[in-house]
């Protein structure tokens, strides 16, 4: 599928369509959250509802509300916080209060780039919305994603012209590079002078997965005094304790969604913007020509990026790269699957959080799906399913529309089977381990989301 099919106004034809389609189906499967895979799960999920039957669920809108509130809303089974982060509705707070867990406000899932924190699980577990209503939680990576560093510089007009090494990456994101004449890794010299950070300002799985990379390489060696970088969604709380980011970064500027910061970097927000570097997913840059992603004056995004360095060599995000990455991680957390019942009831542990690797682009993770395993309508649970299983195996049109946008499937290499574990044992009870989906043991009395 070309762009064009989903440019502009096609998107919100798109977007019409998911949030009416449904309501002609038996069941409705809402829910939102992440910026960062917006445009591709707006494709999938329409071929998804052109494929469906009178009797079979369909997706409802997805709501691009950030990765933070589609976290929030689905754990407090409040489709209120996507949608009111969208419209601005209540202030673009969550309607709470007796609208949680009503009809037609319940949340099926969630996406995003940031595991849920022990905190966010346990809650699940006590929770009315959560354990004794919808059984098991359920999270699962989606899809593989690189984190692109865009940039504005007068020298740097092609992908890969600026290189950044590690060092140069820990100096840009806690200050202590603030302009370009500082950065020495680059093969491509930019244009001295300064330029201005640019960084999510609302809780953001894209923060997630950057932070989550500099956790690894950044030390007091080439990081601005007194900043620690640990794996957050919320960038700005890196500096909490040093009296705020602009203390710290005085050209930081921030931005809500990945289309804030692909916005304003091309100068559609406030104006041009002469010399700046930000990160997005290579959607929303000139990586990936085909993707689907267009700003606000309906045209593709002109953002070029700089190559980083992977030991002695310069990687661009593209899916290849990715890819290779992906199937090579050199340190991180849950590297390779579940192995028994015990760790696969645990949500914690099915998705790869890697931080370096040993061959290509080195700023990888994945994108994630928050589902319950319970569901009160059947259609859903099944439909759940079916797309689950359509969107892992990623042939066309899934695996075209996930190529396009700068996604990389789910890996099944030998060391490290994840597609295979998913599909065996939360779509599937393959194991006996009955943590899959609508597992009638697990699901039993239990009324569903």
């Amino acid at each position: 599928m070309s762009r064009a099919h989903w440019s502009g106004a096609s998107v919100a034809a798109a977007l019409t369509c998911l949030g009416t389609a449904a309501f002609a189906n038996q069941g409705i499967i809402a829910g939102g959250g992440s910026t960062l895979a917006q445009f591709d799960y707006i494709a999938e999920q329409a071929q998804y509802n052109a494929g469906t039957t009178l009797t079979e669920a369909t997706f409802s809108t997805y709501w691009t509300a950030g990765s933070g509130t589609g976290q929030k809303a689905f754990l407090d089974d409040d489709l209120s916080c996507d949608i009111n982060r969208v419209t601005g509705a209540n202030g673009g707070n969550c309607n709470g209060g007796a609208s949680v867990g009503a009809p037609g406000n319940t949340v099926q899932y969630g996406a995003s780039e940031a595991v849920l924190s022990s905190a966010q699980i346990a809650a699940w577990a006590t929770s009315a919305w959560g354990q004794s209503l919808a059984g098991n939680l359920i999270q699962l990576p989606s899809m593989g994603v690189g984190i692109a560093i865009p940039v504005n510089d007068s020298n740097i007009t092609a992908n890969g012209q600026a290189t950044f090494s590690d060092n140069d990456l820990c100096g840009i994101f806690s200050g202590l590079i603030t302009d370009f004449s500082q950065i020495t890794d680059s093969t491509t010299a930019p244009a001295a002078g300064q330029f201005q950070l640019l960084y999510r300002a609302d809780g953001s799985g894209t923060t997630f997965l950057l932070t989550n990379h500099l956790s690894a390489v950044c030390n007091t060696s080439n990081t601005n005094a007194g900043v620690t970088f640990t794996a957050t969604t919320v960038f700005a709380s890196l500096f909490s304790g040093l009296g705020g980011i602009a203390a710290i970064i005085p050209n930081a500027v921030g931005a809500q969604g990945s289309d804030g910061i692909a916005n304003y970097m091309a100068g559609l927000s406030n104006g041009p913007v002469p010399q700046a570097i930000g990160y997005l997913s290579p959607d929303y840059t000139t990586v990936d020509p085909l993707s689907f992603v267009t700003l606000s004056n309906n045209l593709p995004s002109p953002l070029v990026v700089a190559a980083v360095y992977n030991g002695i060599t310069p990687e661009l995000p593209t899916t290849a790269a990715i890819a290779t990455a992906l199937v090579n991680p050199l340190t991180g957390i849950n590297l390779t699957p579940p192995s028994n019942a015990a760790q696969g009831a645990n949500p914690a542990l099915w998705v790869p959080q890697i931080q370096t690797v040993s061959q290509g682009y080195p700023i990888v993770g994945y994108t994630t799906f928050a589902f319950a395993q319970c569901y009160s309508d059947p259609t859903v649970t099944s439909s759940v399913k079916r797309f689950l299983r359509m969107h892992l195996r990623a042939l066309p049109p899934y695996g075209t529309d996930q190529a396009d946008n700068g996604f990389v499937r789910v890996p099944n290499s030998p060391s490290a089977r994840w597609r295979r574990a998913i599909r065996q044992n939360l779509i599937r009870n393959i194991n006996g381990w009955n943590i899959n989906i609508g597992n009638a043991t697990a699901c039993a009395g239990l009324t569903g989301r």
